[in-house]
């Protein structure tokens, strides 16, 4: 069976990656009270994919602080955060740490530093599997079989920027999101190795550039719940290959807030996707649906 079918990898959604901290929050950080505290706040995501098949699971537990004054036009939701980060997939595990600060309502800067373990479960494609290359004939031909998957550890680093805007348009607004972000990843002892996060192959050490771009138009449907709709380009650069990934599609979200006084957003989103550009699914369609969740725990006093 071809891998594209059967390996059970993981979308890094930037939606949720980039997107997500103005799209459920925004109601909450409304409240002057909300504003003034410096907060224990949960961010919650579960994905699921198709082509390659994947799901992924991501909490954020962190401590949030509002900067500058938040009724001023440039300061609105600016804000630093600081916490701890997990993702858990079927195959593989990354936990660590994360800091995340907004200095302007338009601008948002972001780090993480992770360990990560990764493990077969007896499928094609899913595991560990060491490359002899960035060409490696196995990969562009589908064929990692599940008997050759094994289990690795390692470590990433990532640094990220987001440039974010909005333009109102009588009873709708027009949404401009823009994220990068560089991040080097390690992993195993084989000189190259399939990545499963990013979907291609990386060298032991590597260096990975993801840029998301998000055009979108948003309008209420009722007064607690905003329907978000546009077009999407993801772009994933190796530079120690200069090897190039790209999908461009359609995406539409649906945002349910002040669910709960504890739960200030709750969105559920559906993005297709064509892939331009791929070391083998070049010309193919993907799916992926989730659901992001945020809480807030209450203030610190």
């Amino acid at each position: 069976m071809r891998t594209s079918r059967t390996a059970l990898l993981v979308a890094v959604v930037a939606l949720a990656a980039h997107a997500s901290p103005g799209w459920a929050q925004d109601r909450a950080q409304d409240g002057a009270q909300d504003r003034a505290q410096t907060r224990v706040v949960v961010h919650q995501q579960l994905i699921a994919l198709l082509n390659p098949m994947g799901a992924q699971h991501t909490a954020r537990l962190g401590v949030r602080s509002p900067l500058g004054d938040q009724d001023a036009l440039l300061f609105g939701g600016a804000h630093a955060e600081a916490g701890v980060v997990s993702y858990l997939a079927p195959v593989f595990a990354i936990q660590g740490g994360y800091l995340e600060v907004s200095p302007l309502s338009f601008l948002v800067l972001n780090a993480e530093m992770t360990g990560a373990a990764v493990w077969p479960i007896g499928m094609d494609g899913a595991g560990y599997y060491g490359l002899g290359g960035y060409d490696d004939a196995d990969v562009v031909g589908q064929t990692l079989a599940a008997d050759r998957g094994a289990s690795a550890t390692g470590w990433g680093v990532r640094l990220g920027a987001q440039l974010q805007g909005a333009i109102p348009l009588g009873d709708v607004r027009l949404l401009l999101v823009d994220g990068a972000s560089f991040n080097h990843e390690s992993m195993g002892g084989a000189s190259h190795y399939y990545n499963l996060r990013y979907d291609l192959v990386l060298a032991q050490q590597d260096w990975v550039l993801e840029n998301d771009a998000y055009l979108l138009g948003e309008g209420r449907l009722a007064s607690d719940v905003v329907l978000r709709a546009g077009a999407f380009d993801n772009l994933r650069y190796v530079f120690g290959s200069g090897y190039v990934g790209n999908q461009v599609g359609a995406i539409a979200a649906v945002t349910f807030e002040d669910v709960d006084p504890r739960m200030p957003g709750l969105s559920v989103y559906v993005r297709g996707a064509y892939y331009t550009h791929h070391v083998s699914r070049q010309d193919e369609l993907t799916v992926l649906g989730g659901l992001s969740i945020d809480y807030d725990l209450g203030g610190i006093q």
